[in-house]
């Protein structure tokens, strides 16, 4: 057993060549004599699975080797065979993984099957693997892993009061915005982000795949002429107020999706959510703001990650990073766990995992 191996798939894992969704991307390496001797990773759905990759590469030299997996090896037949059967068929010694599958499907189900045909199975990096998979777990759940995202000043402002944000953050973060975003599956937007900041939403500055775009745009104000529109965009609205706007909006080639709203107009967040992962496969949901959706992912238990690009500027009044309301006590806030706090350039990148007392507050 060696971490190093392991930590090798994880990266692997982190930034699969393609999006893979709604699969899980997962890695693998496989060890003869202390060295590395094939490698593999998720390809996109219909297409072999991690372990099936670093197995052809290997070929004959995968007998009497270790595997290591990120996540468990799947013992059922969907769009490929079982993995853990042809791990079998290539006389592996051991295998190593580092989470088990959540789906229903699998749940230890691979590594039964594994130690029945005699491998020696062995957990590592245990807490690693599952922090990889949450998004996954998330979507089994059935709803999007959501990352709430934005570049922000010291005094917490996204941009002027005019709407001016270009530029807050240096290239370094900004090229690392891109590499996230590249990593989504969506990108989610508010109406009043889409109308000031008019984005693209695309892929820049590194290489990758572009995400869909999607707008909450809940009265179906957005202009036509706006760049987030055509194939990849997706409108999440309300009511349906000029028939003739919506049609307009839809000959962009945008999808139009109407969902419920409450008393005041605003759209259901966990219907939209929901829709998003049932019907696209969306497992990772990357939000660009505004203040006002960040803060209403938060108040509604639906945010479950926070990364920020912290800028070294003040700009004093201007629009907020989150509109939340107030709470009287500290401890009735938010707080970050597994923080990370990574320089970028002049910025600072603060990322963690929300949480928020779910005894006081009921939330999950």
């Amino acid at each position: 057993m060696n971490i190093a191996f392991m930590q090798r798939a994880l990266a692997l894992a982190q930034r699969p060549p393609r999006r893979v969704s709604p699969n899980p991307a997962v890695g693998c390496v496989i060890v003869r004599d202390g060295s590395v001797i094939a490698e593999g990773v998720t390809q996109p759905p219909g297409g072999p699975h991690a372990e099936i990759m670093a197995l052809r590469m290997a070929g004959r030299r995968a007998q009497g080797a270790d595997l290591y997996v990120t996540l468990e090896p799947c013992c059922h037949t969907g769009r490929t065979p079982p993995c853990a059967e042809a791990i079998i068929a290539a006389g592996v010694r051991r295998v190593f993984i580092g989470a088990l599958d959540p789906n229903p499907l699998v749940d230890g189900g691979g590594v039964e099957m594994l130690r029945a045909a005699g491998i020696e199975v062995s957990a590592i990096c245990e807490a690693a693997a599952a922090r990889q998979i949450a998004p996954f777990q998330r979507f089994l759940d059935g709803r999007p892993w959501v990352t709430l995202k934005a570049a922000v000043t010291l005094d917490g402002r996204i941009a002027t009061t005019r709407g001016d944000s270009k530029w807050i953050t240096g290239e370094v973060a900004r090229a690392d915005a891109h590499r996230l975003r590249a990593g989504a599956d969506a990108v989610l937007v508010g109406a009043e982000t889409a109308r000031l900041d008019d984005p693209r939403l695309n892929v820049r500055m590194v290489e990758g795949d572009d995400p869909l775009r999607v707008v909450l745009d809940a009265r179906l104000s957005l202009s036509v002429e706006a760049q987030i529109l055509g194939a990849q965009a997706i409108i999440l609205h309300g009511p349906v107020v000029d028939p003739a706007h919506a049609r307009a909006l839809a000959a962009t080639g945008a999808r139009l999706w109407s969902l419920p709203v409450d008393e005041a107009g605003r759209i259901d967040l966990h219907a939209a959510l929901r829709r998003l992962a049932a019907e696209l496969g969306v497992i990772h949901l990357l939000v660009e703001g505004g203040g006002q959706l960040h803060g209403a992912l938060l108040s509604a238990g639906l945010a479950d990650e926070l990364i920020f690009y912290i800028a070294p500027k003040l700009i004093g009044e201007g629009r907020p990073v989150l509109a939340l309301p107030s709470v009287d006590e500290i401890a009735q806030g938010w707080r970050l766990r597994d923080l990370e706090i990574t320089p970028m350039g002049e910025d600072v990148r603060v990322r963690g995992l929300i949480e928020r007392s779910a005894d006081v507050h009921g939330l999950d």
